[in-house]
């Protein structure tokens, strides 16, 4: 698999170094079509994004031959280059060409933001993001409609905050996947009133700068604007920088015990599970045989595994 993987990639930057030179001779044109992307969407019976795509990507090889020669190693594959080309410029291409050697291509966007917010203006992030802001649909053959929308990350954030708070108010039906609850949960905050819905949008502030819990980077500029609305609490450190426990008799961890657990462990803590949605709170020593609900005494887990942990801790089991 990893060698026919390969040879996909080598096959794509072949493709793409073709589409390079049509691009470039304008052939294209001679031939009737109104573009570049037109022809190839035509004539290879691709659609017109993924043709965009293709030249996009293709002309940016031409422009940044440092682009060029990584694709060519199997450095930088076709998944990432679509990430890292509209962003590329002659002055941030090198440090943007090691992000995508370093970063999977399921998390380069979110290294590219990050990197923008330390190195360009706050103000040209922010107009940048503000004018990219869209919401587009389109029937999908089965008949269902997809939505897309981009928002800016504060006003991202509150969205999924509204919705994913509706979804652990609303119970799930038989069967129902999170991406299920979820759309269950957009209809009903859209339609149904859902809007009154109260939602806790937790802003991660740390040396390395401002981010959503899923790391989207929030510049200063992004939070300011979420103060006047919201509720700030403070996280209090001893002088070992050790968030404090405090109420160890308290059944329940307290929402300052909970932000600290979730910034510690993003993902479900038992052995080989990675969930990382709706995760439970649960001791390590039961809170029934005198486990305190500290931070060294709780974990995360997803809840099979932690209605799995509490059966067997059942009699007789």
């Amino acid at each position: 698999m990893v060698d026919l993987t390969t040879r996909m990639a080598a096959g794509t930057y072949e493709l793409l170094v073709l589409v390079g030179e049509l691009d470039r001779r304008g052939s294209w044109a001679a031939w009737g079509a109104l573009s570049c992307a037109a022809w190839l969407a035509d004539r290879c019976d691709i659609e017109i994004c993924t043709a965009r795509s293709q030249v996009r990507v293709a002309r940016a090889m031409l422009l940044f031959p440092i682009l060029d020669q990584a694709m060519a190693n199997g450095d930088v594959s076709y998944a990432k280059a679509r990430v890292l080309v509209p962003h590329l410029t002659s002055a941030n291409a090198d440090a943007l060409l090691d992000l995508a050697e370093r970063n999977p291509a399921g998390r380069l966007g979110a290294a590219i933001a990050a990197w923008s917010q330390r190195h360009e203006d706050a103000a040209t992030i922010r107009a940048r993001q503000h004018e990219a802001r869209s919401l587009s649909w389109r029937t999908e053959p089965d008949g269902t409609v997809l939505l897309t929308a981009r928002l800016t990350p504060e006003v991202a954030g509150a969205v999924c905050a509204v919705i994913d708070t509706a979804v652990t108010r609303t119970g799930a039906p038989a069967g129902a996947s999170l991406a299920h609850q979820r759309a269950d949960a957009l209809a009903a905050v859209v339609t149904d009133g859902g809007g009154q819905v109260e939602a806790e949008v937790v802003v991660h502030v740390t040396t390395d700068g401002n981010h959503l819990p899923d790391g989207t980077p929030l510049s200063d500029h992004a939070v300011a604007q979420l103060l006047p609305d919201a509720f700030v609490s403070l996280l209090i450190h001893d002088t070992e920088r050790q968030p404090i426990d405090a109420s160890p008799r308290r059944r329940h961890p307290t929402r300052r015990q909970r932000r600290v657990l979730d910034a510690r462990a993003d993902q479900c803590q038992h052995p080989g599970c990675t969930a990382r949605a709706f995760l439970q709170y649960d001791h390590v020593q039961p809170y029934t045989e005198g486990g305190p609900t500290t931070i060294d005494n709780l974990q995360r887990l997803c809840g099979p595994h932690n209605r799995q942990r509490t059966r067997s801790r059942e009699p007789g089991r």
